[in-house]
């Protein structure tokens, strides 16, 4: 299988961030995964209409004012180590429930997955869980409010939570994600990944820097793009392949046939 070829915007990093993605770009872990191609700051329309024509399999779009920019006909979802957290404006709809869903399902490889309702304020349709659930056949449960969600941990017994608001998304994924998390721009035919925490460059236990903000991007759309292929490839019709109706071939022989007699006759005479 060919490399994967992944484009990374740079954002607007200061020199000592530009460095660091510079090492960790050209690291021999990374290059064994994926080819790196990088497009300069102010360059993110450029790379998103190379990725559109083919030209890159995936794009991971750097910071810009605070975070990544979320492309035109996408949805938002934030994946930490836990969960996968996608906000929404309004209350949650019977359709952002398959929307996730079915996210879940072809791009991280999550059958059947539990997903949770998180909204503060009373919702119009309080039932809306069971009835998806009756009515869909997904699992859903809630709606919960953030302390719920964030009691003894209850977040990590979901596949997805549908969070009202980009603020109470914001405390959701802060309490639940030790980890950095990935903005993940799902609903496009490309992958789409973004950095969600620039300049994160704590220590770990063994002294060394924590640039999992910027990998995890790269890994995240790797994982992705293969969920992708053996998902379709899963689900690709191949009763043609089994079975061939034999009575087409039969009528193409018989016009070859009729064909070639009149071309004969019109020869002799």
């Amino acid at each position: 299988m060919e490399k994967l070829k992944i484009a990374i915007t740079q954002g607007n990093y200061d020199a000592a961030t530009q460095e660091l993605s510079g090492k960790i770009i050209e690291d021999p872990a990374m290059l064994e995964l994926c080819t790196p191609i990088v497009y300069k700051a102010g360059q993110e329309e450029a790379a998103l209409r190379d990725l559109d024509a083919g030209k890159v399999d995936a794009l991971v779009l750097a910071p810009t004012n605070g975070s990544a920019k979320c492309p035109d006909n996408a949805v938002e979802i934030i994946v930490t180590e836990k969960t996968h957290i996608m906000p929404v404006a309004e209350e949650p709809t019977a359709e952002d429930v398959i929307k996730l869903r079915d996210i879940l399902e072809r791009d991280f490889d999550l059958r059947s997955p539990r997903i949770a309702i998180v909204q503060e304020t009373g919702m119009q349709n309080p039932d809306i869980a069971s009835q998806v659930t009756e009515e869909h056949g997904i699992n859903t449960y809630g709606p919960y409010t953030s302390e719920q969600i964030l009691a003894e941990d209850t977040a990590i017994h979901f596949d997805g939570i549908i969070v009202r608001g980009k603020e109470l998304m914001q405390r959701i994924v802060a309490e639940v994600s030790q980890e950095a998390p990935v903005c993940y721009f799902a609903g496009r035919e490309a992958v789409v990944t973004g950095i969600c925490q620039p300049n994160r460059t704590e220590e770990t236990e063994e002294g060394v820097a924590d640039v999992s903000w910027l990998t995890h991007p790269f890994y995240t759309a790797i994982d992705v793009i293969r969920n992708r292929a053996f998902y379709d490839e899963a689900r690709q019709d191949i009763l043609p392949k089994l079975f061939r109706d034999k009575r087409d071939e039969r009528k193409k022989d018989e016009t070859a046939q009729a064909n070639n007699k009149t071309d004969n006759t019109e020869t002799v005479s």
